[in-house]
């Protein structure tokens, strides 16, 4: 059996300095970046989502009001992994976005049941908060993870748990990875991390975050699925009058906190990762791995 082609994918909570310390390995090791970020592949989305000017590839893949899945991003990432080892370079898989990471280092079959025109009518029509609450009950492991905000992926997988009577989160089957991967993931304190959050948060409205969000909300509203992350959704409300833009603000910082507990709770599910907290021991951890 040959070799499996070595691969490495830095993990961790939003703020954490990820895509500090995969461009300090990228730079060290021959290495290409692919964001593994499902918010960062709208063009156009830029300082809601923290996208890096550093040049990664998964970024800027698709308009705002176009659909981009699981599977879609899994097919991408895997040609685009074999054509950094084609060049012979090291694939570093960065990002939070948990399920897409795994879809591609585990080669995860991604559930591929039909839907019914009927039943995701009728899930459509009800509200987003009464969705996540069935679906909560239905696949409590599912809802730990899911973007709980974006009301097309609640429906869907309420949908295929209704239709297969199991849980969707335990259709996601895992395949022979075609890598050998090394999960680093990035630790900071939880109290640290807060403060990173808000100084982000901050600094994104500094940087022109409700003129971004105001010049799609006149594009594409505020209705479409990519307009439902975290920072567009709130100041949304702020445009639309539903909220102050202090209040809009301390939403998107509580929200993005929450969300990094969450992404915590997934990766820390996963004893294959590796924990640092400075890039001397990545370092240290990516030289052995690839010249052992």
């Amino acid at each position: 059996m040959p070799l499996k082609q070595k691969m490495i994918a830095i993990v961790g909570p939003t703020a954490s300095g990820k895509t500090s310390l995969a461009l300090a390995l990228a730079k060290r090791f021959n290495g290409e970046l692919i964001s593994v970020d499902s918010r960062q592949v709208y063009r156009g989305m830029d300082i809601g989502t923290a996208k890096s000017k550093d040049e990664q590839w998964g970024i800027d893949l698709v308009d705002p009001d176009e659909p981009f899945s699981a599977a879609d991003y899994k097919t991408y990432a895997t040609n685009k992994t074999n054509e950094i080892l084609g060049r012979g370079h090291l694939p570093i898989l960065v990002g939070g976005t948990g399920l897409w990471l795994r879809a591609v280092i585990d080669d995860l079959d991604l559930t591929k049941t039909a839907g019914d025109p009927v039943l995701r009518q009728e899930l459509e029509a009800r509200e987003l908060e009464d969705l996540f609450r069935e679906y909560t009950s239905l696949d409590p492991a599912g809802a730990q993870v899911i973007d709980r905000n974006n009301k097309r992926r609640v429906v869907r997988a309420l949908e295929v748990t209704r239709l297969t009577g199991q849980p969707w989160s335990q259709q996601q089957t895992k395949g022979e990875s075609t890598y050998d991967v090394l999960q680093i993931g990035l630790l900071v304190l939880r109290g640290e991390l807060d403060e990173l959050i808000n100084k982000r948060v901050d600094e994104m409205v500094v940087n022109g975050l409700l003129d971004e969000v105001r010049g799609l909300k006149d594009r594409y509203g505020c209705e479409i699925e990519s307009m439902t992350g975290i920072g567009y959704r709130q100041i949304c409300a702020y445009l639309e009058g539903q909220a102050t833009l202090d209040q809009a603000i301390d939403e998107i910082k509580k929200a993005t906190r929450a969300y990094a507990k969450r992404q915590m709770t997934w990766f820390k599910k996963d004893q294959r990762v590796v924990w640092v907290n400075e890039v001397a021991q990545a370092e240290k951890m990516v030289s052995a791995f690839i010249h052992p």
